[in-house]
This record gives structure tokens, sequence and C-alpha cells, in this order.
């Protein structure tokens, strides 16, 4: 490719940044975003290379929108983001440009050694970078949750110079082996890890500066099970920092950043301290409490409520029957004497098996409430659900999008889950307060079935950077309010003309992202009524276009003409019906939906239409009783009738005025 031009190949992302899908740059790839090389049309000088996202997993567009431009000496600096239309797909996708790494990944493939940073350099190449790194993203106020030696880059070819890589393109923490996510993050499936806080940036960092030291990462190489198993059972520094693996003059730091409690390990504050000379004394863990009789589960034997409820997690039915037949509480009770929690796990199973539900969901919804109270600190679990709280809405953002079964999200929300979770922690704070209200509002907006709400309204409210996934525009990658009209716009000429516009998922979009009051359009759209819906569709949307424009929607006012045949159906006029039939077309040609809308719900031809419809009735009505009397015989009796009553009027006309005549006579002559 011509340096700083474009051809018919390439694209570009907002008019700078020239990207050439014929040039793949497979040793910059990222797990889920594939590399390519690009060029700044501004002329820079400095190599850029982009990362083209998946289109089945939601971004980071916060972290995206928080980052960009920011300069750190240990991060890769994010140069821009956007969508582009990717030719060998044939719709948009999201795409980010970096600047390049000249000197290549730390870790060139999995399982492979590398050199490791001596001691003398590791202060100054490692810790000062990636704390001045981490700080910066803190202060933008995102987490990383990508920091793996597989995600570390070597800016310059004479490798002095360590970054951080690309943190965007995957949900947080998805990308991460289980052994650099602190073990209640490890127990979750990826999707559901959520953004988490600096502390589990800094776990990872941890973990990723053992590697550095050993010149290996090789605990990405152990078995899921096998790391959350040896969390429970040992410290992460027994596990990965002992056996000489850390240098003595990093034992104290490294204790810090991979501490099991979140309330104990280092934070940027401590981390300053100990590199301006400051040295502190890292906090021993507490040993988890262990009954000397064992509780076997599944032919093994456990003596600690954190691991039992681990194992009853991954084999979820068979966990049922210990737990309702009260061996559980027994043991809970005589065995790790911890009569509160006994009583606390008891009461819970009869809540539980309270509710008029279903019977397996009674079992899963006790089973899930019980092991929340044998481990807190551990996700929500629900079956194979294992998620954070915070990272519900990316899971059930993945669900959608890789068309997984919904039903699971859909219990645990239905169920408020993560209520019963808030109030297994113990304590209380803004961020579960915050938590406990959501699953509440989540909850209601669940069993809401009017468009607007359901598991669809769910996921927008849980993931507030989700594009919409609604199958008109899910390919133009709608991640603005002010995209979706333009974009069902660009749609109307692909798709049937009978299609419905607004689908369920663009309701839940708009009710979401438009920060109005739209209940009266939904209520109009839940009618059935044909049409009071289709009023209520064309009301929404040309709200939209009245408040954001763009000016002129020529598709989609065409797309809409073609489905107002209710709305011109229900003039009982014939006249106003035709009226409106030869308006509509050069509506369509203006592109205004809010014309369109006027046009249709005008109130005084509305009530001019009523009125003479009511009009119309009454003289229907007269005329079909005419009809009844005359079928009857009674027409012929009453037309009697009134010849008799005009004779008799005439008559007693005669008699007044002959009356009146011999009155005056009369008087005249006295």
């Amino acid at each position: 490719m011509p340096s700083g031009g474009d051809t018919a190949e390439t694209v570009v992302l907002r008019d700078r940044f020239i990207i050439d899908p014929s040039m793949p740059l497979p040793d910059l790839n990222m797990p889920h975003a594939d590399a390519y090389h690009a060029e700044d049309r501004r002329g820079s000088g400095k190599p850029v290379y982009a990362l083209v996202c998946r289109t089945d997993l939601p971004v980071r567009i916060g972290a995206m929108r928080a980052l960009k431009g920011v300069q750190s000496p240990g991060l890769l600096q994010l140069l821009e983001w956007g969508t582009v239309e990717w030719p060998a797909l044939g719709r948009k996708v999201m795409v980010v440009v970096y600047d390049r790494p000249s000197g290549g990944r730390v870790l060139p493939a999995p399982g492979q050694r590398f050199d490791p940073i001596s001691e003398v350099n590791f202060v100054k190449k490692v810790f000062r970078p990636l704390y001045h790194a981490l700080n910066e993203i803190s202060q933008h106020g995102v987490t990383h949750r990508a920091i793996r030696l597989d995600n570390m880059y070597w800016f310059d070819k004479e490798k002095e110079r360590l970054v951080l890589g690309d943190c965007t393109t995957s949900p947080p923490g998805y990308d991460n082996p289980p052994a650099y996510e602190p073990v209640e993050y490890a127990m979750c499936i990826p999707e559901g890890r959520g953004s988490g806080t600096l502390k589990e940036d800094m776990y990872a960092l941890g973990i990723t500066c053992i590697g550095l030291m050993n010149g290996r990462d090789y605990v990405s190489q152990l078995p899921d099970v096998d790391v959350v198993l040896s969390k429970l059972a040992h410290s992460t520094y027994a596990n990965y920092a002992g056996e000489g693996r850390v240098p003595m003059n990093f034992l104290e730091i490294i204790k810090g950043l991979v501490a099991d409690e979140q309330r104990d390990r280092w934070g940027l504050e401590s981390m300053d301290m100990w590199l301006n000379g400051r040295r502190l004394t890292p906090i021993q863990p507490q040993p988890a409490r262990r009954s000397q009789r064992p509780f076997k589960f599944e032919g093994k034997d456990y003596t600690s409520a954190r691991e039992l409820a681990n194992a009853m997690a991954m084999n979820w039915d068979a966990a049922s029957a210990p737990i309702l037949d009260g061996r559980l509480e027994i043991w809970l009770r005589r065995g790790l004497e911890v009569t509160e929690l006994a009583d606390a796990v008891a009461l819970a199973i009869r809540m539980s098996q309270a509710v008029q539900i279903e019977a397996r969901q009674v079992n899963d919804l006790t089973i899930a409430r019980v092991l929340m109270l044998m481990d807190p600190r551990a996700p929500v679990r629900y079956r194979d659900i294992h998620v954070h709280p915070e990272g519900l809405g990316n899971a059930l953002a993945v669900t959608i999008m890789q068309k997984k079964a919904l039903r699971p999200y859909v219990e645990i929300i239905g169920r408020e889950l993560v209520k019963y979770w808030v109030e297994a922690q113990g304590y209380h704070d803004a961020e579960l307060g915050h938590f406990e209200s959501q699953a509440k509002e989540h909850a209601g907006n669940l069993s809401t079935t009017m468009m607007g709400y359901g598991i669809e309204r769910c996921a927008y409210e849980m993931s507030d950077t989700l594009h919409c996934l609604s199958s008109l525009v899910e390919a133009e990658y709608v991640s603005e309010i002010r995209e979706l009209l333009p974009a069902l716009d660009r749609v109307s000429s692909k798709v049937d003309p009978k299609t419905q516009v607004v689908d369920r998922h663009i309701a839940a979009y708009i009710a979401v992202k438009w920060q109005r009051d739209t209940k009266v359009q939904f209520r109009a759209m839940a009618e059935p009524d044909e049409y009071r819906a289709t009023l209520g569709m064309v009301s929404l949307l040309a709200v939209l276009q009245w408040r954001l424009g763009p000016p002129a929607l020529h598709g989609l006012c065409g797309w809409i003409g073609g489905q107002l045949g209710p709305i011109i159906n229900s003039y009982h006029s014939r006249i106003r019906r035709k009226d409106l039939e030869e308006q509509i077309p050069n509506l369509v040609r203006k592109g205004s939906l809010p014309e369109l809308y006027n046009t249709l719900d005008n109130q005084e031809e509305r009530q001019k239409d009523a009125e003479g419809f009511a009009w119309a009735r009454a003289e229907y009505s007269s005329a079909e009783q005419k009809i009844r009397s005359f079928e009857q015989g009674n027409l012929v009796r009453d037309e009697r009738g009134y010849a008799r009553g005009q004779q008799m009027g005439a008559l007693l006309s005669v008699a007044v005025a002959l009356l009146t005549v011999t009155t005056l006579v009369f008087l005249r002559m006295i």
C-alpha cells in the first residue's frame, strides 16, 4: 500500500487512520481481536496498528473513551477508536488504533521461555513504569483488567521500555487465565468477572511480575479447576511465589500485591511508598476455619466451608440432597461449630422452599442461597452460571450475542439472587446498596412484558456501553442513540417492507439510551388495537428524529409509510382516507417523521371524523328504524294518522280565523 494513501481495499477511521485488511499482523493479535497494519494520514511518522474486534463479544467502549490519548511510560497509547465497514464481513466492526510497539511481545508464544528481567533492572523497567500506567488509568476512572504476560510489550527494539497492551477489545478480565485473577473472580465464568477495582489489577500485576522474574508463564498452563482449588487450599503467595521464585528484595512487594484478601492487598499508595524506600509489613492471611470432622461429598472429604461450597457449585445437582436432608446444617453446627451460619442456612432453606415456583427452580434457588452463605466472597452461582454481580450485564450480553440459553439469566434476575448475595456479605456500603437497588429494578423490568422491557431492557441497563443487538441494525454497530435512526434508514432498502420497524431490542435500547419518558409510546405499542400500536411506533421514532435528527430519513419514512394501513383505516370518512393516501407519498418524500405523525394524528381531523361518524350513525339508525317499521306495516298507519292530523289542523285553523273576524266586527260595532 502506498504510504499515506488509501486504495479500494483499505478502510479509513475518522478520516485519519488508514487500515489495510490485506496486511494482518498476527504477532500483535489479541485473543479476540485481529491486528492489521495502519497508517496515519497526518504523517506523524509513528508506526501504528489497528485491532479489529470480534462481532460476538461486547467491547469496553467506556474504557476506549477514557483512555483515548492517555500517555504513560508503561502504557501502549490508544490513538483512536470507532466503527468501520469491514470488507471481509460486509458489516461494521469496532476497531481500535494503537501506537505500534517495535520490540515485540514479552511472551512470544504460550509456554515459551524468555529472558527474565534482572533484579538490578526490575524496579526501573517493571515496577516504576507499570505503577505510573495503573496510576494514570485509575485517574481516568477505569480498570485495566487485562494485565498478564502475553499482553505486555517491549515498546522499543532495545527492550528498555515495558508497556501494557490493549484492555478494550473484550469484556474486563475475559482473557485472563484464572491464575491472574483473585479466587473470587477466578471462580467466575470469563464473561462474568466484571470491571472490578484497582486491587484486581494489582493482583494481576503481582502474578505478572513473578513471571517476569522467572522468564516464563507457568501459571497459565494450569487447569482452571486446579487453579481455584489450589487458591482455596493455600494462599496465592504459597502457590506461585515460593520455592525461590521471587528474589528476597522483592518478597515484600509481591506478598502485598498477591494478598488473597482484597482489604489486605496493596494499592497504589502502598506501592508508591515501597518504591520510595519505605518498607511495609504485609498482613499475614488468616487461615480458613477447618473442621476436625470432614464432610464427605461426592467421594471426597472437605474440612472448610469455602472448599465444600466450591465443590457443590461444581456438582450442582448432587448438592441438593445433603442440603435438603439436613446433613449440611448438622456439619456446620457440630463439625465447624458455626451455629450462626447453621441457623442462617436453615432459615434460607425454609424460605426458599416456601417460594411458589416450579420444583426445579425451588431447588436451584435453595442451593444458590446456601452457597452464598457458606462463601459470601464467591460470585453468584446458579447451576453453570457463576458471575460477579458487576459482571452479570456482560455475561448476559455475551449470551444474547452468541445466542446461548437465556433461561438461567432470566431466573437469576427474576429471583433477585443478587439481593441475597448482598445480604450474605454481612456488611453494607454504597456499592452493595447499588447492587441491591439495581436487582429490584431489573426484576421489575424483566416481569414487564410490553416492548421496552423484558430481558432486553435488563441487558442494556446492566451493560451501558452495549451496542444495539436488534437483528435489523446489529451489523450497523449502533453504539449511540443518535446513530439508531440513520442506521434504520440505511437498512430500510434491505429488509422486507412488512418487517416490524421497532422490535424488542430497538425498543429496549431506546428506553435505556433516550433519557426521556417514553412510557406513553410503549403502552400504545403494547395495545392489541393495531391502529394504536402503529401510531405509538410512529410517535416514538418521530420524537427521536425531532430531538436528534437527521432532518431527512427518506428510506425509513418509506418503510414506515408502507405500514400505515391500520392508521388510515382508523378514519371512518372515506374522503379523509383518500386524502391521507394522497398526502403520505409527499410526506415520505420529505423524510420527516414528525410531519408524518402530525398528519396522521391531527386532533382536529380526528374530532371532525368522530362527529361526522356519530351523525352518520344516528341517520343510519333512523333509516333502519323506518325500514323495520315499513316491514312490520307500521309505516302505513303512521302516514294515515299524519294525514288526519293535517285535516284536523286545517279545520281548527279555519275555526280560529272565523272567531277572530267575528270578534273584530263586534268590537267595531260597539
